[in-house]
């Protein structure tokens, strides 16, 4: 699994990279103005495909992986072709619909109408992307997922280069349209053995009710999971109608995505390996892959987070050019949301790729609740840390029911030790001290300090990871690594 979780890893970061470097050049080389008007029409345009396309994706990731792991390879094929009829059949209604109510959506902001029109295919693209993506878990390929995503990462950067230098506003708003169309295309190329849509519903029919829930359960976990990400951005821009504030909000959001490569590959590859398991009555296997995998995430998150609060002075002054005490504190708040979203990535995906989805849709959904009651209140207000407060509520909310659904249901295990309980409160006591002071060489000794404890502290678990990584590494590529002593890789 640890082959597919790198694979993964280097996929996400591509894109998630390519997402990043847009923000930080349209932020410092055109204004944060325009790219607040940007993230706000983009946000509402990404929000859309989230009420169908990953529900629907999952439910091919999820159930496709079980149909091959109960030996029925033609209902997998039959759940992806339904699936996509649907995502396609929804992406041109949805968007007839958004274009239609977007004025109202868009709120006090006002924004150029040659961006609304740029950005309008995203509404169809993103929802292919988004399910394609998936579905090339359920089908266990993995690699051509990441050959895939390169390409589309390639071609985004070459045409924001062509932005970049021809200075033009317009051609800057579409490297995303030409990465999702991008992948699209070659994910339908890669996929095309599995369409057959003259059977899709012969076999499956008795079971779409159980896929439907399946279905509304993952649409909530995604409303309240990347819904959150865009409907913050929504929301700061409909109520204060400042688009420089929304440019530096999304700034601090795409700065911190970077963090979402592991957890995220993760997700991806556990979701269809715990399926698999499960349609094979195998229950037990896949609580032990989700507390298997909890551990070293949990080690390099805390690690992360800890030189993110001590560092957070640094690391916004490099973002955004010019680091203030509100938006430090702003990025940290949003920064322990993130750890926290992040750390609870292992129950969550075990209860989704169960039975137990609506458990965690349940708490999805209190807590969407919860965050949009924060930044309705909390957005007039205090603006920034507005949104920042809004986001940080909905994460720890999740990541807690998560948490504690796992463990009562499955008597699920997260051993952490009590060297890396007691490591919490001290990033969070060094973050407050970096905080107050604004010397470079006093952050950097402390980071350097706590890095030092945390290694020392965790020295041989470790090394006991990086054997095992190296060992995957071999398996995985050998002929990246020379015999030595005799032996083969």
């Amino acid at each position: 699994m640890l082959s597919k979780v790198l694979l993964t890893g280097l996929a996400f970061l591509a894109f998630g990279l390519a997402k990043f470097v847009y923000n930080l050049l349209v932020y410092r080389g055109f204004s944060p103005t325009f790219l607040g008007e940007i993230n706000q029409v983009l946000s509402v345009f990404l929000l859309v495909p989230l009420f169908y396309a990953p529900g629907l994706g999952t439910v091919v990731s999820k159930f496709a992986a079980e149909f091959l792991g109960s030996k029925e390879p033609h209902k997998a094929k039959q759940v992806f072709c339904l699936s996509f009829v649907l995502v396609a059949v929804a992406s041109v209604v949805c968007t007839i619909i958004t274009l239609a109510i977007f004025p109202y959506l868009k709120g006090r902001m006002e924004v150029e109408r040659g961006t609304v029109a740029a950005l309008a295919p995203m509404l169809v693209l993103y929802g292919l992307y988004t399910f394609l993506r998936s579905s090339y878990y359920g089908f266990d390929r993995v690699p051509l997922y990441l050959r895939n995503e390169v390409v589309s990462s390639a071609i985004f950067f070459v045409v924001l280069a062509a932005a970049v230098v021809a200075r033009s506003r317009l051609l800057v708003v579409l490297p995303f349209v030409a990465h999702s169309a991008t992948f699209a295309a070659i994910a339908i190329h890669d996929l095309r053995d599995q369409f057959s849509f003259r059977t899709m519903l012969s076999g499956i029919a008795p079971q779409l009710r159980r896929y439907g829930h399946f279905f509304f359960c993952t649409v909530v976990n995604s409303l309240a999971g990347p819904g959150a990400f865009y409907l913050g951005i929504i929301l700061t821009g409909r109520v204060t109608g400042d688009k420089a504030l929304v440019g530096q909000y999304s700034l601090v959001l795409y700065s911190l995505q970077a963090l979402n490569l592991l957890p995220m590959s993760l997700l991806n590859v556990m979701m269809p390996t715990i399926s698999h398991h499960y349609g094979a009555g195998r229950t037990r296997e896949g609580v032990e892959v989700a507390e298997r995998a909890f551990r070293p995430l949990f080690l390099l998150m805390t690690l992360i987070w800890g030189g993110g609060m001590i560092l957070g002075w640094e690391a916004v002054q490099a973002v955004s050019g010019g680091a203030t005490t509100q938006l430090t504190l702003v990025f940290e708040v949003m920064l322990f949301a993130a750890y926290f979203l992040l750390i609870s990535t292992a129950p969550g995906v075990l209860l989704n790729a169960t039975e137990y989805i609506g458990v965690i849709a349940w708490g999805a959904a209190v807590s969407f609740v919860m965050a949009i009651a924060v930044w309705w209140g909390a957005l007039p207000a205090y603006g920034l840390l507005g949104s920042a407060a809004g986001y940080a509520v909905l994460q720890v909310t999740k990541g807690v029911w998560s948490f504690v659904a796992a463990r009562r249901i499955f008597q699920w295990r997260a051993r952490v030790g009590w060297t890396t309980v007691l490591t919490i409160p001290v990033i969070v006591a060094l973050g407050m001290v970096s905080l107050r002071s604004e010397s470079r060489w006093f952050h950097t000794a402390i980071a350097i300090l706590f890095v030092g404890l945390f290694l020392v502290f965790h020295a041989r678990t470790i090394q006991s990871y990086m054997a095992q990584l190296i060992a995957e590494v071999r398996s995985f590529a050998p002929g990246l690594v020379r015999p030595s002593d005799g032996e083969g890789c």
